[in-house]
């Protein structure tokens, strides 16, 4: 009986203490093979187990339950599938987590109280990340569904449904914060005065970096005094020996020994006593112009320096201007996006500073040295020639220095300027120049490159205070002056500008500067470019701002402009698009096209009378000798017109050319250009011809150039910006949405339009039997050849192949290429004429 009871109550019979260890195995088991279900999760599992009968399972032959990929077989199939599936995704791992937690503290037999906390933390955290994944599913497919489950997707979305789209991530995302500041530390006070401790200690060590540095350079200053002070001491005992043995040679010298014995002590002390009472005066001196160096400008500072070891009767001073006042580091990004809210047709974001390389730290460093040599060698030689120079000032620049003669008042200035060779050889200077005089000052200039350049980066340019608070409607920061200061012009003022240089003269980098300035300051809206680039190359890194910046034909297949006769065309619909808005500005009583736009914003200009907000258009032509090589006049005569017309109503021009000879640069083109900027030219002929004056050859290249706008001349390093940010610039701007419509450019009613004339025999031109003849002679339908032949202007060329073609003599236009002609000989055109004249009569 009792043997029947022992083997009953087998469990029984365990202590305590094991049935927990058994339990704790039991569950970890359970909770473990949760988890491989939920690892292991194929979504082709369910499909297969609802097509597999239950009496199949208890089948020797296993069939269909082969095809189960889950690592628990059909029952993790139907377990992932819940878990995952249903509730909460991958997230759902938490739940095995937390039940192998459980087995374990009941396996180690410990209070499993200390679970509640854990438990509830981990379930609260598989909703929320299961809510969030949900949530980037719904609005950007990011994540596949199998991460949120069904249970987080349906979270995610009543939460949206009730606070829309921004209120639900906002939500979502401050309770996932608080969280995980709950995970470090359920104290979130602690928290908070932990992160004010990390700031207040990182503050405090940045505040003794500082004081350190600061320490530093007084020991190093102090340091530099006393070593001047004891040099000081030395000259002055150097000095009393000198008295000394000045005093023993005139006692020597005297007749009387005796009476000069008795006087030699107290003639030494005397001259001594001199000499030190001198040298402490002059000490005194020194030490007061020390103390106030700290308060006086560089150019003072370095002038003293010169003057000091100069002992010729000419004195230097030395001028080193310290630029414009650098903007704040998002000053300009600010107002851009203020600028940006005030349009509210288009969604658009202006490039920020941050996308242009800054400049090193090394500044515009003075070479006295090499200042003083050019000093002495320009005194050496004009004196050999019995000129005599009273002052010199040197105006250190990034570029080059200038030099500042003020020449005694009987020299005349044609001598110092006949001397230009002779300096240039002296100083072995690459590029010399000579201003006699130099505008607005009763001085002679001589420019002298410096041995080392600075170069000036585009962004020490634009974050100035004097470009990010211009009101200029299309600015253009050129670079630097000699001054050192930031060279700025108005387009709209200009109102064109011609440029012209040698290959490698720095002509792209300054065309590229031009549009960076604008594509910071001028809003989409504002401003449109028309590109025209024959040498296919240059202005291609800005295809990428078509759907914002550029304006071109409606049928034209790429936003820049190569080819030579869509670029004639082009030229020409500007001149159509400057003559209707010529008649919009007459039909709105303004006189500009700025009063036009303030007059249209403000609403007093109706748009169903075909009024419509006008933005500037600049047109950039990068090699003008190209396309008057192929088409000539063909091309002079709208560019002409258009610099003549074009700037009331927001048109300008900036060509470019590295051939300035006058069969390119003609003098129509020249007259109506009066902003013209010359580089590097190989020539005194090319530099007259761009600039009406020498100068432009003995310019030293890479960004060294000269303006004028039709007043003085001013030599400006032009500032450098590279592929890398030109690429970054339009990079930023094409990844944003443009405009739905481009901004087309009226269409021309000429060859390309041909086919809209409704009547053949309507308005025939006199010379139309004699054109006729020679497309049938030639074989070869074009305009060109109409106007040579007949010696007849463009238009009416065109409009003769127009009649051409309605008479059916040459086929429809085909772009560049000549039209097809489609008699074959002079009889056919004899009877095809016959014909014609029957159906007028």
């Amino acid at each position: 009986m009792a043997k029947k009871s022992s083997s009953g109550n087998f469990l029984g019979g365990l202590s305590e203490s094991r049935k927990m260890e058994i339990l704790g195995i039991l569950v970890m088991a359970v909770g473990g093979l949760i988890g491989l279900s939920i690892v292991t999760y194929n979504a082709a599992d369910y499909a297969i187990l609802q097509s597999l009968p239950i009496n199949k399972l208890f089948s020797v032959n296993q069939g269909l339950a082969l095809r189960i990929q889950n690592g628990l077989g059909p029952i993790g199939g139907y377990l992932a599938h819940f878990f995952v599936y249903l509730l909460f995704g991958y997230m759902s791992i938490i739940i095995p987590i937390i039940i192998l937690s459980y087995g374990w503290f009941i396996f180690r037999d410990r209070d499993i109280a200390q679970l509640l906390w854990p438990t509830a933390y981990g379930i609260w955290l598989m909703v929320l990340l299961s809510s969030i994944l949900g949530w980037l599913n719904i609005n950007y497919e990011a994540v596949s569904s199998v991460w949120n489950g069904a249970a987080g997707l349906a979270t995610a979305q009543v939460l949206e449904n009730f606070t829309a789209k921004i209120g639900s991530i906002s939500i979502l995302g401050v309770l996932l914060i608080t969280t995980l500041l709950a995970l470090l530390d359920r104290d979130l006070q602690k928290t908070v005065d932990a992160f004010k401790g990390w700031i207040a200690g990182m503050k405090a060590s940045f505040a003794s970096w500082q004081e350190e540095r600061r320490q530093k350079k007084e020991a190093k200053r102090q340091k530099k005094k006393e070593k001047a002070e004891q040099k000081e001491i030395e000259r002055q005992q150097k000095a009393e020996q000198r008295a000394r043995k000045q005093a023993q040679t005139s006692q020597k010298t005297n007749g009387n020994q005796s009476k000069e014995e008795e006087r030699e002590p107290r003639s030494i002390d005397e001259i001594v006593e001199q000499s030190q009472e001198q040298d402490q005066e002059r000490l005194r001196k020194q030490k007061e112009e020390v103390k106030s160096l700290d308060q006086r400008p560089r150019a003072d500072i370095e002038k003293n320096k010169v003057a000091e070891e100069e002992e010729d009767d000419v004195d230097i001073s030395v001028y080193v201007s310290e630029g414009d006042e650098e903007a704040d580091e998002k000053e300009l990004d600010k107002q851009n996006k203020d600028k940006a809210k005030e349009i509210p047709k288009v969604k658009y974001k202006f490039p920020t500073i941050d996308l242009l390389d800054s400049p090193p730290n090394e500044g515009n460093e003075v070479d006295l040295d090499e200042i003083k040599e050019n000093k002495r060698i320009i005194l050496d030689k004009l004196k050999r020639h019995k000129i005599e120079i009273r002052s010199i000032n040197a105006i250190v620049g990034p570029t080059v220095t200038l030099y500042e003669l003020d020449p005694a008042p009987d020299v005349k200035i044609s001598k110092i300027e006949s001397y230009a060779n002779d300096l240039k050889m002296a100083t072995a200077a690459r590029g010399l120049r000579i201003m006699a005089p130099i505008p607005g000052r009763s001085a002679v200039g001589i420019e002298v490159p410096n041995g080392k350049r600075e170069t000036v980066y585009i962004k020490s340019v634009i974050n100035t205070k004097k470009f990010v608070e211009s009101d200029f409607e299309l600015p253009v920061a050129f670079g630097k002056t000699i001054e050192n200061d930031v060279f700025m012009v108005d387009l709209t003022k200009m109102p064109h500008l011609l440029i012209a240089g040698a290959t490698g003269s720095g002509k792209t980098v300054g065309i590229n500067t031009i549009i960076t300035c604008l594509l910071y300051k001028c809003h989409p809206d504002d401003m449109k470019f028309v590109m025209i680039d024959p040498k296919k190359i240059e202005l291609s890194l800005f295809q990428k701002i078509e759907k914002h910046f550029l304006a071109t034909l409606p049928d034209a297949e790429e936003p820049i402009i190569t080819d030579t006769t869509k670029a004639q065309e082009t030229l020409e619909s500007l001149t159509k698009e400057m003559d209707e808005r010529y008649d919009l500005l007459k039909d709105g009583m303004v006189r500009d096209i700025r009063a036009y736009n303030e007059k249209f914003d403000n609403g007093e200009l109706d748009e169903d009378a075909g009024h419509r907000h006008l933005p500037y258009i600049v047109v950039l032509i990068d090699e003008l000798a190209d396309l008057m090589m192929t088409a000539g006049k063909q091309i002079e005569e709208p560019i002409a017109r258009l610099a003549q017309l074009a700037r009331a109503v927001g048109i300008h021009l900036v060509v470019a050319t590295q051939r300035p000879s006058v069969n390119v640069i003609t003098g129509t083109i020249k007259a109506n250009f009066p902003g013209r900027i010359a580089y590097q030219v190989a020539s005194k002929v090319d530099s007259r011809t761009i600039l009406d004056t020498g100068g432009a050859d003995q310019l030293i290249g890479r960004g060294d150039m000269l303006f004028t706008n039709g007043g003085g001349m001013t030599r400006i390093q032009n500032a450098f910006v590279s592929t890398e940010e030109v690429e970054k610039i339009t990079d930023f701007i094409g990844r944003q949405e443009g405009y739905n419509k481009k901004y087309n450019l009226p269409v021309l009613q000429d060859e390309s339009t041909s086919g809209d004339i409704p009547d053949p025999l309507d308005d025939i031109d006199e010379l139309f039997e004699a054109a006729a003849k020679v497309i049938v002679l030639h074989q070869q339908g074009s305009v060109s050849l109409l106007q040579r032949k007949l010696k007849i202007g463009y238009n009416r060329a065109g409009r003769i192949i127009d009649q051409l073609f309605n008479a059916g003599v040459v086929g429809p236009y085909q772009g560049s290429t000549a039209r097809d002609v489609l008699v074959d000989d002079e009889e056919e055109l004899e009877h095809l004429l016959d014909e014609l004249e029957e159906f007028e009569r």
